[in-house]
């Protein structure tokens, strides 16, 4: 059989920095794995300009596409041409999006759904296609009946990630030189575990696992390390230190290979501070970098947003970090209730803890969450392009095109050059030029900002 997996582009509506932070398309990779019989290949679109001719010349029997609610629109463009070019192509679709929405795909360009995250699903479908087997018989598909989707027999769910294969990085072999994070480029993906066990409202972490935390063995994980040519990692765990024992195995088996990477992860407050022999640990074989939803500089604004921590928390984890020459980066929500002062308040704050790399998202309601269904009568739009987490799809306490310059301005003094020289991060952005080399990038972003917001002008 001849399969395409495709990892969609987004509308120029959506806010995408695909310039700055541009990251493999590691589930593709992954299914690519279980097809190891099959004739697989991958199609980046991020990279990709021409998809069109390829998808022609590849003619494949079986299409594969995922992404995130931002993506929708999208995805069903791309499959209106492949459907158009390739009439007798079955089209599949997986992902978060279609997880939680799946009724967003009701559309006479999908045949068939994945929900869930097991590659081994779609492994049993393309022999189902291949052998002209009844697809009802396939367990953990929803096929379309009339108007509706009908749900064949559901799987057991894994209780751990070692069942995945390892990753077909070889598929992505012309877009590697490419992927890229902020300054490292260029950058590989890896997971060692799935899923958290929190419930905060805003995040679909926890509807798409039921809060469960699936591991991949140390062994396995590291095995797959040791394919990967790429000086940096971006472990993208949704809490890589939540399991103490499982973090401390995998470092001390990275350790034992003698590999010399860096790594940026992602990690929750509370385990940073509880486990600071861990973060020593990790300091040891490369950690350089942690993602940290500190949220706000406001412990009403913190507990508002239904998750458990305090500034003064945030504080003693970022404390932690540093003492390790580890950079924090911070991640906040702006609430579309802020106003000039808000927003000031978040950048005396990284300055005082001396917070150079940073992640600003608005307040955004993803469908399928419970603050999705709390809040969708107050939401001002349901098109799918502007949940990008830099659209308010609530209403703004300053007026729209305020909000969005202050936004903007939050920006720009946070990446300032002079913010970095008087805070000498541990990654310094002028290594190598890197800052040099990425202002091309951040002036056609924050031209195609503008563009984007003028838009809903």
């Amino acid at each position: 059989m001849k399969v395409l997996l495709i990892y969609p582009d987004t509308d120029p509506l959506s806010v995408i920095p695909t310039g700055l932070i541009n990251i493999e398309p590691l589930g593709l990779e992954y299914l690519a794995g279980e097809l190891y019989d099959h004739d697989v290949d991958i199609l980046d679109l991020k990279i990709e300009k021409n998809w069109e001719s390829h998808i022609k010349q590849f003619h494949p029997d079986v299409v594969g596409i995922t992404g995130t609610v931002v993506h929708t629109t999208r995805i069903i463009e791309i499959l209106t041409y492949v459907k158009k070019n390739i009439p007798s192509v079955i089209t599949v679709v997986g992902g978060t999006h279609a997880t939680l929405v799946p009724d967003d795909f009701l559309s006479p360009e999908v045949d068939i759904l994945i929900p869930g995250q097991n590659p081994n699903v779609f492994r049993n479908l393309i022999v189902a296609i291949e052998k002209k087997r009844n697809l009802n018989e396939v367990s953990g598909l929803m096929l379309k009946s009339d108007k509706n989707w009908d749900r064949t027999m559901p799987v057991s769910p894994p209780q751990n990630l070692n069942h995945l294969p390892m990753p077909r990085r070889m598929l992505t072999s012309k877009y590697r030189s490419k992927y890229c994070h902020i300054f490292w480029k260029p950058v590989a993906m890896m997971i060692t575990s799935v899923g958290c066990p929190h419930a905060c409202n805003f995040c679909p972490c926890p509807t798409l696992t039921g809060r469960r935390v699936l591991r991949r063995s140390p062994e396995l994980v590291v095995r797959e390390l040791l394919e990967i040519s790429e000086p940096y990692i971006y472990i993208s765990d949704d809490n890589i230190f939540f399991d103490y024992r499982h973090a401390w195995q995998i470092a001390d088996l990275i350790k034992k290979t003698g590999q010399k990477k860096e790594y940026y992860v992602l990690s929750r407050v509370d385990d940073i501070v509880k486990h600071q022999d861990l973060i020593e640990k990790w300091a040891d074989i490369g950690l350089k970098k942690v993602f940290l939803g500190l949220e706000s500089p406001s412990d009403n604004e913190i507990k508002a947003l239904n998750k458990k921590g305090s500034v003064s928390e945030n504080n003693r984890a970022i404390e932690i970090l540093h003492a390790n020459g580890i950079d924090t980066l911070g991640a906040f929500i702006i609430n579309p209730d802020y106003t000039r002062e808000d927003f000031d308040r978040i950048l005396e704050y990284m300055n005082k803890m001396r917070i150079y790399y940073f992640e600003f998202t608005i307040l955004t309601p993803f469908p399928g969450t419970d603050f999705y269904n709390q809040s969708k009568n107050e939401i001002l739009s349901n098109d799918h392009r502007l949940f990008d987490l830099a659209h308010s799809l609530f209403p703004t306490c300053l007026p729209t095109h305020k909000f969005y310059r202050e936004y903007l301005r939050l920006h720009r003094k946070a990446s300032s050059p002079i913010r970095a020289l008087k805070i000498k991060p541990a990654i310094s952005p002028f290594k190598n030029m890197g800052y040099f080399r990425q202002i091309p990038k951040g002036v056609n972003l924050f031209l195609s900002v503008n563009k984007a917001y003028r838009k809903l002008a």
